[in-house]
C-alpha cells in the first residue's frame, strides 16, 4: 500500500499500520542527513578554495633562477647600444656588463624589501636575498670568463690575419680588471640613484 505524507511517498507492507509519529522522525532524520552533506560539501569546496590561493600566491611568488638571465640582460642593453650607434665595442661590453650585475641586484632587493614576502625556488622551498646574490655573483664571473673567452678569438683571428702581431695576453686580463670594475662602479651608483630615487641607465 502507498500513502503520501508531506509531499513523500511512504510504502507500507501489507498489514503494517500507518504511523505518523514514526514516518517523521523518519523524514526529520533524512533532514539532517541532507543538511550535514550539505554542509560537508560547502567546508570542502571552502578548503579547496584556499588550497588553490595558496598555490597561486606561491606560483606568484616562485623565481626561476635561469643560467641564462645575466646574458640575456646584457644583451639586451648592448640591443639598445647598437640601435643607437650603430655598433659597440668593448667598453660598450664592459659597460653593458657593469649594469646588467646592478639592474639585477635591484630586483632582488626589491624582492625583499617587503618583510611579509617570500620567494621560493622552483622546487618549492624558501629563496633567501643571500641565495639570490649568491647566484647572481656566480652569474657574473661566468660572463667574465665568457667575455675573456670572446676576446681570445677576436685576437686569434686579428693575429691570423697578421693585423696584430701576437696574442694581447695583457690586455685581455685587463679586461677581466676592467670588468669588475664597472660591476663596482655601477652598484655605487645604483645605490646613490636608489637614494634619490633615479633610475639607473647606461653610463658613457
Amino acid at each position: 500500500m502507498s500513502i503520501n505524507f508531506a509531499d513523500y511517498p511512504v510504502h507500507l507492507r501489507e498489514g503494517m499500520k500507518f504511523e505518523r509519529e514514526y514516518v517523521q522522525l523518519q523524514l526529520q532524520k533524512d533532514r539532517d542527513a541532507g543538511s550535514k552533506a550539505f554542509q560537508g560539501d560547502t567546508l570542502e569546496l571552502s578548503q579547496m578554495s584556499k588550497n588553490r590561493d595558496a598555490v597561486m600566491d606561491k606560483m606568484k611568488h616562485t623565481v626561476v633562477q635561469s643560467a641564462a638571465s645575466f646574458s640575456d640582460t646584457r644583451a639586451g642593453i648592448m640591443k639598445e647600444i647598437r640601435e643607437e650607434k650603430g655598433q659597440y665595442d668593448y667598453s660598450d661590453v664592459v659597460n653593458a656588463c657593469g649594469l646588467s650585475y646592478a639592474k639585477i641586484c635591484s630586483e632582488i632587493e626589491r624582492r625583499h624589501e617587503n618583510v611579509p614576502e617570500q620567494y621560493y625556488k622552483a622546487d618549492g622551498t624558501l629563496l633567501t636575498k643571500e641565495e639570490e646574490t649568491e647566484w647572481l655573483d656566480v652569474q657574473f664571473e661566468q660572463e667574465v670568463e665568457w667575455q675573456k673567452s670572446c676576446a681570445r678569438i677576436a685576437a686569434r683571428g686579428q693575429v691570423f690575419q697578421g693585423r696584430i702581431p701576437e696574442m694581447p695576453t695583457m690586455e685581455i686580463e685587463e679586461l677581466e680588471d676592467s670588468l669588475y670594475r664597472a660591476r663596482d662602479a655601477y652598484m655605487k651608483l645604483y645605490r646613490e640613484k636608489k637614494q634619490d630615487g633615479n633610475p639607473l641607465t647606461l653610463q658613457n
